[in-house]
């Protein structure tokens, strides 16, 4: 099975100025059909922030996005959620796929490396954050100073500097001791690193971020392990 794997497009309402998806719909549909043609992908694993559920709710983000999600949902997606879209009603926490040899491939977001999203205590103080937020946005005035925060932090690092650390690594390589290939998302830096343990082959991807008008994605041939990254923009 050839599966393609695209996390961190944090879609949102493109109209104020703050979203940070920044694809042309049409441009974004062109582009995944070229990969998935090329590449001949049987499944499409939207590997968590498709939504940025901290600025909007999910009502305004389908509205602003239609054609995108149209697309996507066409493909019959397995949906994983990340930390940005943790409270969707759908989607699991990981994947995992075993082939006819037996080798295990764990596709997951990669939040869970983080200080808060990584324990029980933390995620429950970022659901109390996070509900607070959506509470008082419905104030305008604390609404357009979140965004412009926010507006401001996704313009100037591109790739976030807290996920740009030793971490998200060695939280990749502890999973490698269990299974043979690890795909995570949620850092927006494409990555690959081979290793061996116990005298096994193993392997840790990362499928880099959609956002901010880039196409970043990981294939992966559940069989033969075959992979490649793919980089656009």
């Amino acid at each position: 099975m050839q599966v393609m794997v695209i996390s961190d497009l944090h879609l949102g309402v493109p109209q104020d100025g703050s979203d940070i998806f920044g694809w042309d719909a049409a441009d974004f549909i062109a582009t995944m059909e070229t990969v998935i043609t090329q590449y001949r992908v049987d499944t499409l694993v939207l590997n968590g922030d498709i939504y940025e559920l901290y600025k909007w709710d999910f009502s305004e983000i389908v509205e602003h996005n239609r054609e995108v999600l149209g697309y996507l949902y066409s493909k019959r997606p397995i949906y994983i959620r990340g930390n940005h879209d943790i409270f969707n009603n759908f989607g699991k926490d990981h994947l995992l796929i075993r082939n006819s040899a037996g080798q295990t491939i764990y596709i997951e977001h990669g939040h869970n490396a983080d200080v808060l999203n990584g324990t029980r205590i933390g995620r429950l103080f970022g659901k109390w954050a996070y509900l607070l937020i959506k509470v008082l946005c419905r104030y305008e005035w604390f609404k357009k100073g979140y965004l412009r925060v926010i507006a401001f932090d996704d313009e100037i690092h591109r790739i976030p500097r807290k996920y740009n650390s030793f971490r998200y690594l060695n939280y990749a390589l502890n999973l490698l001791r269990k299974y043979d290939v690890v795909i995570l998302g949620h850092t927006h830096k494409i990555e690959y690193h081979k290793t061996y343990y116990l005298n096994k082959k193993k392997r840790y991807l990362n499928c880099g971020s959609c956002s901010l008008g880039r196409f970043q994605a990981v294939i992966l041939d559940t069989e033969t392990l075959w992979y490649e990254t793919i980089k656009i923009r």
